[in-house]
């Protein structure tokens, strides 16, 4: 069954335990093939997955239907930083803005329609973990003291503990950034343009919780996705590639979470968490339509 169709037939689109963060990453299979999860942080539950070619904003676009066709009420977004997730929710920039276009279209011609992000307005948080590995490769060319003391600086910026202590560490940044290298500034302006996507954990609640700043949770995930797709020689088509992705999906969310550091999760599956019942649910349940 697809997620929608799961979704129906569970009534979670009238009654469900997600908690409304969602977390959105994607798994290569292939070069030819990619798996989009859309991964709700409190129960674990893979809401949503997409077999395509490309990680495009036009196919998260299309997971992102099949989330709220399944009855997710997305509240906020966290993500490794892909580009095409991003555009989701931060506003396009205007055409004229880019190098070699005009301002004003030429006579005759009507002007391009200015398109809105989709998910505009809704909280979207950068994970703090990649966003520092990205950091640390535009550093990795500097000496070894110039490097320790800009990675020191963005560390802070990242893992600070309150919004006013991030504040402090950018202005200190800015200003070790303001009398040294281009790599040092180029780090600083990215900072200081991303500022709403690294820090927005910081400033917001949902459910009266904090939503959290990295997407440690659904690795976990992709770390199961990459044990299954280990037992498969390889996926001789995109057809088999879909069909095998929906089958350890619809696997990882029937099966009782082992690992998990909340006791009160462990040894109950994702579907369990989700619809709040306490049995267990047979993963072939899901698979009989395709079969019939």
């Amino acid at each position: 069954m697809s997620p929608v169709e799961i979704a129906n037939t569970l009534d979670l689109h009238k009654f469900n335990h997600w908690s409304g963060v969602l977390i959105l990453d994607g798994k290569y299979l292939n070069k030819r093939s990619v798996l989009l999860l859309a991964i709700d942080y409190g129960t674990l539950d893979i809401v949503a997955w997409l077999v395509c070619e490309t990680e495009s904003e036009e196919n998260y676009l299309a997971l992102v239907d099949m989330v709220e066709a399944s009855g997710y009420i997305i509240q906020a977004i966290i993500s490794d930083g892909e580009p095409s997730i991003i555009g989701l929710t931060q506003p396009k920039k205007l055409s004229w803005m880019f190098k070699g276009t005009r301002k004003y279209p030429r006579p005759g011609i009507p002007p391009a329609k200015h398109r809105t992000a989709r998910l505009l307005g809704i909280p979207h948080q950068w994970c703090v973990v990649h966003a520092e590995r990205e950091f640390n490769r535009y550093t990795a060319k500097l000496p070894k003291e110039e490097r320790k003391s800009i990675d020191t600086l963005v560390h802070k910026v990242l893992f600070s503990s309150t919004i006013k202590q991030a504040e402090k560490w950018k202005e200190k940044l800015l200003e070790e950034a303001f009398n040294s290298s281009g790599i040092h500034k180029q780090v600083a302006m990215i900072i200081a343009a991303r500022w709403n996507l690294l820090t927005i954990y910081h400033v917001t609640r949902v459910d009266g919780k904090k939503i959290p700043r990295d997407t440690n949770s659904i690795e976990n995930v992709i770390s199961y996705v990459n044990t299954r797709l280990k037992t498969m020689r390889r996926l001789r088509s995109f057809k088999s590639a879909e069909a095998i992705c929906n089958l350890i999906v619809v696997n990882f969310r029937s099966k009782p979470l082992i690992n998990t550091k909340n006791k009160l999760k462990r040894g109950k599956s994702p579907l369990s968490l989700t619809t709040g019942k306490k049995r267990r649910f047979d993963w072939m349940d899901f698979i009989k339509k395709s079969c019939s």
